[in-house]
């Protein structure tokens, strides 16, 4: 279970507004619509390791992973901070630059897959 969190969405967040889109638009819409679930949970890639014994190069949680700040932000937004745990413990959402909604997301990588 991920008990912290990043504080700030980091350059290569997927919920960055201010970068240009980088998934597909099918992965992109996945995260964007679990971001409407109060329980799902999203974490940080740059908190995890690679998982040595995975074929694929998988990367795996561990002690010291942390849920990805531009997630919580979109969560928050499309929750409203009142119903996301985070935001009571003192998470700051990133509004000024990530996505302000799951369309806004969805459309946005979609437009750069055409």
């Amino acid at each position: 279970m991920i008990v912290s969190f990043v504080k700030k969405p980091c350059i290569h967040c997927p919920f960055r507004s201010d970068v240009r889109p980088f998934l597909r638009a099918e992965r992109a819409t996945d995260l964007a619509y679990s971001a409407q679930n109060p329980y799902s949970s999203f974490v940080c890639h740059k908190t995890t390791v690679s998982d040595e014994d995975s074929e694929e190069g998988e990367m795996m949680c561990v002690e010291t992973t942390k849920e990805c700040a531009g997630f919580i932000t979109l969560k928050a937004a499309e929750l409203g901070e009142e119903d996301v745990a985070e935001c009571e413990e003192g998470f700051k959402p990133a509004y000024d630059i990530v996505y302000q909604s799951v369309d806004d997301m969805i459309y946005a990588y979609e437009e750069e897959a055409v």
